[in-house]
């Protein structure tokens, strides 16, 4: 009995070890969605991403980026500068209109603003804009309806993008 624990134990220990080698060859990293981790509202469909810095080329829409959280005078969500994982929405040259709880990118209606009646100190019409998302801006969204994303902070610059993710479960 102790022996097979023994050899189970050297199988799990030798797999980790293949499996970290592995990631770091490939300059891939692991990323885990705290919130889902702690019972708060998540906005990833996977608890576990691997993830990977930008080799230089722009993100296009559907992709899974890993970028840096903007400044937001929300008091809420990530602190700036803190790693967040969205779906790119919009791309430069997109047009981004949301009126009311309402999105649409290009004249297609993509989703609501779930959170926009729930937020402190702010009312519904205050996320209003009509706007062609600059050369380098980019729309992100989250995967769920709780996600505090470019709905209600706005799009991020190019720059604040450090990687892409790869949702794994």
């Amino acid at each position: 009995m102790l022996r097979a624990i023994g050899y189970g134990l050297t199988i799990l220990v030798i797999s980790c070890a293949i499996a970290v080698i592995g990631l770091l060859l490939t300059g891939y990293r692991v990323g885990l969605d705290a919130q889902r981790l702690i019972g708060k509202p998540a906005c990833m469909p996977s608890l576990v991403y691997l993830w990977t810095k930008t080799d230089g080329n722009p993100p296009s829409k559907g992709d899974y980026i890993v970028a840096r959280m903007p400044k937001t005078s929300f008091g809420m969500g990530g602190r700036e500068g803190d790693r967040i994982v969205k779906i790119i929405a919009g791309v430069p040259g997109d047009k981004v209109r949301i009126v009311g709880t309402e999105l649409w990118i290009n004249g297609e209606h993509k989703d609501r603003l779930w959170l926009a009646k729930s937020l402190p100190g702010k009312s519904v019409g205050d996320y209003d804009v009509d706007v062609v998302l600059g050369e380098r801006q980019y729309f992100v969204m989250g995967t769920t309806q709780e996600s505090f994303d470019s709905r209600y902070w706005g799009p991020i610059n190019r720059e604040a993008i450090i990687g892409t993710a790869l949702p794994v479960f």
